[in-house]
């Protein structure tokens, strides 16, 4: 029979030498954290690899959209900016044109912010890595209408009550003109209605020259999807360089419109 040697807190002698020690306590601990901080990061790119699919997924599902809306309105594309209640504008108006094709299904204005403002994450037209929750969003109405996304509004149709749409026939370059893609977060110096719009490269948002700003969600580029229906993940350094010298390139329909849209 095994005897125990009793010690004056009265536990015996044996459990005191299968107690851990405070060095082994902190060993052990050390080695959670390292082993930790190892797989942090992997989960952090897994996760980021995940949002930009899901992006990559929303991009091809609003091509598909617009492709639909030029077939069933006699070729033309989407505009962007629509006016709303004081006169000014949301850049909304590309969203609202495709709503029927999604399953949102709503073009009435009066009621399109209260049904899409909070609805709109988690859904096509809201990219997962967008910062939708930011304080300057929410002075938007329907801040959250376009999901962090925005239309190629400089050379296909800005107001799409004012400026006539462009038709899909007319872009002679449809593999090398973004339709729609990955748009501005919230940042110092930006406006409310600088979101929801494809800026060229050379035109900063506050309508300025002087560019480019960067469009980076995505590590160091954007998803975008193009004329011809494809939908890529570009990164800003390829967006900015230009083609033939002109460094809107892939904002344009033609090589040369560059002088025609300005």
């Amino acid at each position: 029979m095994k005897t125990f040697l009793w010690t004056k807190n009265r536990k015996p002698a044996l459990a005191r030498a299968m107690a851990f020690t405070l060095i082994e306590l902190l060993v052990v601990i050390a080695i959670i954290a390292i082993l930790a901080a190892l797989l942090l990061p992997a989960l952090a790119r897994a996760k980021a690899q995940s949002q930009t699919a899901k992006c990559q997924s929303n991009q091809k599902q609003i091509a598909v959209c617009y492709i639909m809306y030029s077939q069933d309105n006699s070729d033309y594309l989407p505009g962007s900016a629509m006016p709303y209640g004081g006169g000014d504008e949301a850049p909304i108006g590309w969203f609202v044109e495709i709503s029927p094709y999604i399953n949102n299904k709503n073009t009435n204005w009066d009621t399109f912010n209260q049904t899409t403002a909070m609805s709109a994450v988690n859904t096509v037209i809201a990219c997962p890595s967008a910062n939708l929750q930011d304080s300057v969003m929410e002075t938007m109405p329907a801040y959250q209408a376009y999901g962090g996304y925005g239309h190629n509004y400089a050379y296909l149709c800005y107001d799409i009550y004012a400026d006539p749409h462009v038709k899909l026939g007319a872009v002679t370059k449809p593999v090398t003109c973004c339709m729609n893609a990955d748009a501005l977060d919230p940042a110092p110096g930006l406006q409310a209605w600088n979101y929801g719009y494809l800026y060229p490269p050379s035109e900063k948002p506050d309508g300025s020259t002087g560019g480019p700003y960067g469009y980076t969600r995505h590590d160091k580029g954007a998803n975008y999807c193009w004329a011809d229906g494809h939908v890529a993940l570009t990164s800003w350094r390829i967006m900015t360089n230009g083609q033939s010298g002109f460094i809107d390139w892939f904002y344009m329909p033609t090589p040369t419109s560059k002088e025609e849209a300005f």
